[in-house]
């Protein structure tokens, strides 16, 4: 059995994919850390354990990385074994990764955490003159969103739309994404979105280097005064 932890909101994807792990050990469960290369040795360890212990489960991550629809490599068919084996228990976190666009046949669990609609909404309101259009939003998605999170969201959208003005597309962007991102970048000036960019990058090194009294969401708050 093949369980995979996934989703934009990789923060939530991830606490959860923690507590898993917490919850089984909790029920006396033997705990297997596995590095996704390591894959093609589960059954090895399965085995060896068994004399050990009844239950026992395995945690990887990044597994869907080794996966190619392409080539028919082993590890395909490993996991296709694993997917399929009632008695192998496999628990996969994918960072920042959707659900479709996992690799894994459909035979797979998928717990995907997908942001809020909010969420959207004030990567939307993003641009000069709606400061208090998104004070309003950012203090609302934050009442049920990590702020780390936030952020990461608005540091994601801000590079989608410099990329866009320089007609770079991601291509997991959709037509309509592309349009929209296209509509919101005229109401930006180049500079002041590249600066306001540079300030995201600011808050991102005082953040990882503490030397800021202020919290994530009131950084954002005092950067979006001078540019929203």
């Amino acid at each position: 059995m093949l369980i995979v932890i996934c989703g934009e909101d990789s923060i939530s994807a991830f606490n959860y994919y923690s507590l898993l792990k917490k919850n089984y050990k909790e029920k006396n469960y033997e705990i297997f850390e596995i590095n996704a290369n390591e894959i093609e040795n589960i059954d090895i360890i399965n085995q060896s354990s068994m004399l050990f212990s009844s239950k026992k489960i395995f945690f990887t991550k990044d597994l869907n990385k080794k996966i190619s629809k392409k080539i028919n490599l082993k590890i395909n068919k490993i996991v296709e074994d694993i997917i399929k084996e009632k008695n192998i228990e496999v628990i996969d976190y994918e960072e920042e990764i959707q659900g479709r666009m996992l690799k894994f046949s459909k035979n797979v669990i998928i717990k995907e955490f997908k942001p809020s609609e909010n969420i959207f909404k004030l990567q939307e309101s993003i641009y000069p003159g709606n400061l208090k259009n998104f004070i309003r939003i950012l203090n609302k998605v934050s009442e049920s969103s990590d702020e780390y999170f936030i952020f990461n969201m608005i540091v994601k959208h801000i590079r989608n739309l410099i990329l866009t003005k320089e007609k770079i597309f991601d291509k997991k962007l959709k037509s309509w994404q592309i349009a929209k991102l296209t509509t919101q970048l005229l109401k930006w000036d180049k500079e002041k979105l590249i600066s306001f960019y540079q300030g995201l990058y600011k808050i991102d090194l005082q953040q990882k280097t503490s030397s800021t009294p202020y919290s994530v969401k009131k950084s954002l708050e005092v950067l979006s005064c001078y540019y929203l």
